[in-house]
């Protein structure tokens, strides 16, 4: 009984935590939580993409709002099991916290794509097809690494302030906690 626990503990922590960003690679059980070193932490790259229902998605837009990003892959375990969470986040603040999410498996590709992933996973917020220059932007420059899913939660003023790589169902009560937080700065 404590092998099979102990393999059950393991394998979940593999599952749950990340994927490479390519397909076919071996998971990656790296995590990175953190704080900005710097004081209003680092400033989000501004994007302009179309959603799977055909309307622009512009992070500028949503100045004055608290913005959860995620960049998943269709293919991710890890970034499918974080969904229902960011959907229910969109929901419980709607017009308060923005939730994006941004596929990284249809980069170059129409995000209409997406669109039978989106209705599958009952995903409510706008999700888009990145480029690599969201990528290079956000993966690169803030985290370095090359796995999903990665989330960021950037402040009413545009700056990334909390960022993570992978997930686990403990995550949820970190998010809701930075994205509270957020809300509540002036």
């Amino acid at each position: 009984m404590k092998r099979f626990l102990a393999a059950a503990l393991v394998l979940s922590a593999i599952v749950f935590s990340a994927c490479e960003k390519e397909k076919g690679q071996e998971p990656q059980t790296t995590r990175t939580e953190r704080y900005s070193e710097q004081e209003n932490g680092i400033k989000a790259f501004d994007f302009s993409f179309t959603d799977v229902n055909g309307n622009p998605v512009r992070l500028a837009d949503y100045r004055g709002k608290v913005v959860v990003l995620q960049f998943f892959g269709t293919y991710c375990p890890p970034c499918k099991a974080e969904i229902p969470f960011l959907n229910k986040l969109y929901q419980e603040y709607k017009g308060k916290v923005v939730v994006i999410g941004l596929s990284v498996d249809y980069i170059g590709e129409p995000s209409s794509k997406l669109k039978p992933f989106v209705e599958k996973m009952g995903i409510s917020y706008p999700v888009v097809a990145s480029d690599e220059k969201a990528w290079e932007n956000y993966a690169g420059r803030v985290t370095g690494m090359d796995s999903i899913p990665q989330t960021f939660i950037i402040d009413k003023e545009g700056y990334v302030r909390y960022y993570n790589v992978g997930y686990t169902p403990q995550y949820d009560a970190l998010f809701e906690k930075a994205v509270k937080e957020l809300l509540n700065e002036k």
